[in-house]
């Protein structure tokens, strides 16, 4: 006897949408196929912020993944594991997509999810190394479905909830956990108590983890022996706090300075929490084209139109930052070619002015890209040439030999992905590590031939200087 058809879902849902019947049929389903699925349930809602929604109600020992680009007025949060992977290894992108497309297949949809971002959507922390360190036993993958998320996209904003459907659930259950959700997101009063100024804490003179003058030398030398083109050096800076600083604070006044980059947070139970503003975009995809970008050269901002003018005609012109530019450009386009994608499209370089910095930057774009996985990119991109350096095997190893403490989340990938295959991931750069008493700030400078290394510090300053500023309100590094 074969089962009556299946009751469709919704196409649209708001908080007065009757959900029964189409969750009576699902778990009556689940219990005549003696198996879970999911289902993911989309709302249109009034006004919300993202961001501020995590500073009311995210606490340490729940995960979460937060993207916003200020100038695109786009904001996407998420939190709490329904579901939960991890990965390690070479290919743990790969294994990350073969999980993803299993769990897409489980999830039934209710509700319109036709912006970037809502419907079904898994979140992406990556770590810069593929095996976990014993320092830092971040996971060097970790892909997960959220109970709940947020998305701000120009004016319209949505929740998004994800149920697990079981043979023993319960559709009063589900009703009543989606009623709270709602409620609890909706009905937030934005207690200003979370809202501290992170500039009310004591913040201690830095530790450095190693010498980094004589690190950039002796990478120098391997260069000029010809064994890689390139490598990028970071530091970590770690001081204590008299209190733990306030994350979405910080975030905030990040996204007000650097509304052309990326804020995010990214935070997991018992491995602290990540924020910075990251003008490095590692992949966009729209489900059937790929867009990513070759960012090197830094220089600093001008006190005129004239200076500004002068440093970045430099980063477009001086024999030293076209070859640092060029080397990532033919990196990523071999990298692309290596999985079948051979149409990239290369625009024209330009400036990328920050509020403290300029950047050279080249969009390049590959369309179509059909069978191509977005995750299958991200193995073959990380770590671009701006991350790590060129050749990657070469690279790599002395990377970890020169800078002698693991990188995590810094110079990794984090992001998100929607069952449409829209998506966006960037890489954690300018950003610092928030634990109990404990801040960790992150920097980094891509070493080519003719690098010099009191430049590369300097390099590495001014973009220490962006976190400490806001975190701190001081515009220089104080003495270690």
């Amino acid at each position: 006897m074969s089962l009556p058809l299946p009751i469709l879902p919704p196409l649209y849902c708001d908080e007065q949408t009757d959900l029964h019947p189409y969750l009576d049929d699902l778990i009556s389903r689940s219990k005549t196929n003696n198996q879970s699925h999911y289902l993911s349930v989309t709302i249109e809602t009034d006004y919300s912020d993202p961001l501020a929604i995590l500073e009311e109600i995210h606490s340490e020992e729940t995960p979460i993944c937060y993207l916003e680009k200020p100038s695109k007025e786009f904001s996407i949060a998420a939190g709490e594991y329904l579901i939960v992977n991890r990965f390690s290894g070479e290919d743990r992108f790969l294994k990350g997509k073969e999980w993803a497309e299993n769990i897409f297949k489980k999830i039934q949809v209710a509700g319109d999810h036709r912006v970037p971002g809502t419907g079904p959507t898994l979140f992406l922390s990556a770590t810069f190394e593929n095996e976990p360190s014993d320092l830092e036993q971040i996971p060097p993958l970790e892909i997960f479905l959220p109970r709940w998320q947020v998305v701000r996209k120009e004016g319209s904003n949505f929740i998004i909830l994800n149920f697990e459907i079981c043979p023993n659930s319960s559709t009063e259950n589900i009703i009543g956990e989606f009623n709270d959700q709602i409620s609890k997101i909706r009905g937030l009063r934005y207690n200003n108590k979370n809202a501290l100024d992170p500039k009310l804490i004591n913040v201690g003179n830095p530790k450095e983890n190693y010498d980094y003058e004589k690190a950039v030398e002796k990478a120098l030398n391997e260069i000029k022996k010809q064994k890689l083109s390139k490598i990028v050096l970071s530091r970590q800076l770690s001081f204590q706090t008299d209190s733990q600083l306030p994350p979405f604070s910080i975030a905030h006044a990040l996204r007000e300075k650097f509304s052309d980059c990326h804020t995010f947070c990214i935070s997991q139970p018992n491995h602290g929490l990540m924020v910075g503003a990251t003008p490095e975009r590692l992949l966009r995809t729209s489900g059937n084209s790929f867009e990513t970008e070759a960012l090197a050269g830094s220089a600093p901002r001008g006190l005129s139109a004239g200076k500004d003018a002068h440093w970045g005609k430099t980063l477009l012109g001086r024999d030293k930052e076209i070859l640092e530019h060029k080397l990532v450009i033919q990196s990523i386009l071999r990298r692309l070619s290596s999985i079948g994608i051979n149409n990239c499209e290369e625009g024209k370089s330009r400036i990328l002015r920050l509020a403290n910095l300029q950047h050279a930057k080249t969009p390049l774009r590959a369309h179509p890209v059909n069978g191509v996985h977005p995750f299958e990119v991200l193995s073959a991109l990380h770590p671009t040439p701006a991350m790590g350096g060129s050749p990657r095997e070469v690279a790599l190893p002395l990377v970890k030999k020169l800078e002698k403490a693991p990188r995590g989340w810094y110079s990794g990938v984090t992001g998100w992905i929607d069952n449409r295959g829209r998506g966006e991931f960037v890489v954690p750069i300018r950003c610092g590590k928030i634990s109990s008493k404990k801040l960790t700030l992150y920097a980094g400078a891509g070493l080519v031939d003719g690098s010099i290394a009191k430049q590369e510090k300097k390099e590495t300053d001014w973009k220490l200087q962006a976190m400490l500023e806001v975190i701190t309100g001081r515009t220089n590094l104080p003495e270690s």
